[in-house]
């Protein structure tokens, strides 16, 4: 019974250092309480971190966006500018050209006094970058106080954003590979050919360019000098057959295709027979290889003045613009017999280069007014040719001894020179701040030049344009 009223009896409570022992210590709660603490403190702070990561990285982003954008626009600016100060001096050098009509008439007289006749155009060309200096260059000018020009009270020409440098060559200053005009087919392909081959030193071979004509190009065909120059004649004669030339006789044959060598090509294509429409086609040709093209067609891309051919002359030579190696090349397609044009007349040759460079450097003014003046010279005639032997003890023994011409060949040799220049090339480059833009033009001032049909129209007074190019 004592037992049973125990087991009923209501339990005693647990004593207060019971209670305490089963609960955790403040201690215990305050580092509980920390530790969880800092895990939410270093999530925060690595959130932190990588939204202020990816708030710089757009900010580098925006920067350099903008940066970028701004450099862009400055370039494309400067670009404008650049384009419309090259087309300026081109503008200016066309307007130049147009007056030299008027200014061959004023100075007549002066030239009457040395040959039988005046020129009909002046080479205004040749000075017209010292004339647009105070348009293309103000600044410059404006800080030289030695110049021909004086710039300091001048108005309106302040503020350019940038410079223009220009230069003109003209084209029947070089030999004409094209389909030359006011010549029969024969004619006209023996004129050319006989002018390359002279050029490319068929006449002194052995000589060092024959290295040229003794190699396979890229497509493994062998090139002669008869065949390259077959080549480019075949190009644009109206014929379907390929040209053989006789230098030796001046004489052309046809026999065979033309096509059959472009046709072994890894891509074929076929001749054009038609006119050349720019320089560049020639490399087209059979046989133009870099090579060739870096001799005998344009030693410096940079240099206009050193292009040897063209593709826009009429066919004639101008001996006022030519440079001299041309001039005898000229001549000497014609009488390849002279001694002048063989290897005994080497001397004769060089005496007359050097008389034309020395010439030219000193008065850069044309020397003939007519081809006939340009052929009494050679000849050993006219008031030129006596104003030089007074001179020879001053200038030394650089007169080229007369020529002997035979009368039969006077007629057609005078119709291979001219001494106007009518189609000119122009190169105008623009440069603002670090931009650089190059146009190069071919315009044609002959006032006998008629559009085609229906419309018939004249040249204008500051030509008109074969080509047109911007870089």
């Amino acid at each position: 019974m004592t037992e049973l009223l125990t087991s009923n009896a209501p339990a005693a409570a647990p004593s207060r250092d019971a209670v305490h022992s089963n609960r955790p210590s403040r201690r215990k709660r305050r580092k509980r309480g920390k530790r969880s603490s800092d895990g939410r403190e270093g999530v925060a702070l690595l959130l932190s971190i990588i939204t202020i990561a990816i708030l710089g990285i757009m900010v580098a982003d925006l920067a350099e966006t903008s940066s970028t954008g701004f450099t862009v626009a400055i370039a494309q600016r400067d670009a404008l500018r650049a384009e419309y100060e090259a087309k300026s001096g081109l503008a200016l050098t066309r307007l130049v050209v147009s007056q030299g009509p008027a200014l061959a008439r004023l100075l007549g007289p002066l030239y009457t006094a040395m040959h039988s006749s005046p020129p009909s155009v002046m080479p205004v060309w040749n000075i017209a970058p010292v004339l647009l200096r105070p348009f293309c260059g103000y600044a410059t000018m404006q800080q030289n106080a030695g110049s021909a020009f004086d710039m300091q009270s001048a108005q309106g020409l302040d503020g350019m954003p940038g410079t223009c440098d220009t230069v003109a060559v003209a084209e029947n200053a070089k030999i004409n590979v094209s389909d030359p005009l006011h010549a029969n087919d024969d004619g006209a392909r023996r004129g050319v050919m006989m002018q390359l081959f002279a050029a490319t030193g068929g006449f002194a071979s052995p000589g060092p360019y024959d290295a040229f004509f003794q190699r396979t190009d890229s497509e493994g065909v062998m090139n002669t000098r008869l065949d390259t120059i077959s080549s480019i004649v075949d190009w644009w004669d109206a014929d379907q057959e390929r040209t053989g030339f006789d230098p030796g006789n001046n004489t052309v044959t046809s026999s065979g295709s033309e096509d059959d060598v472009y046709a072994r090509y890894r891509d074929r294509y076929h001749i054009k027979n038609a006119p050349f429409d720019s320089v560049e086609e020639i490399r087209l040709v059979r046989g133009v290889t870099d090579d060739f093209w870096a001799t005998f067609i344009d030693p410096d891309p940079d240099d206009m003045h050193r292009r040897m051919v063209t593709v826009y002359g009429s066919g004639g030579v101008n001996p006022n613009e030519a440079d001299p190696v041309v001039i005898v090349n000229r001549l000497c397609s014609f009488i390849p017999e002279n001694a002048f044009c063989t290897a005994e007349g080497a001397g004769e040759r060089l005496k007359f280069v050097t008389l034309v460079r020395i010439a030219r450097s000193q008065l850069p003014l044309p020397a003939f007014g007519t081809p006939a003046d340009f052929l009494d010279f050679m000849k050993g005639n006219g008031r030129l040719r006596t104003f030089l032997a007074s001179l020879s003890a001053l200038i030394g023994d650089i007169v080229p001894a007369p020529l002997i011409i035979p009368a039969a060949k006077e007629p057609e040799i005078l119709g291979a020179f001219i001494t106007a220049a009518r189609i000119l090339s122009i190169e105008s480059i623009g440069v603002v701040g670090r931009t650089r833009v190059r146009i190069r033009a071919v315009v044609n001032f002959d006032p006998a030049w008629r559009g085609p049909q229906p419309t018939n129209a004249t040249t204008p007074a500051l030509g008109v344009f074969h080509h047109y190019r911007i870089d």
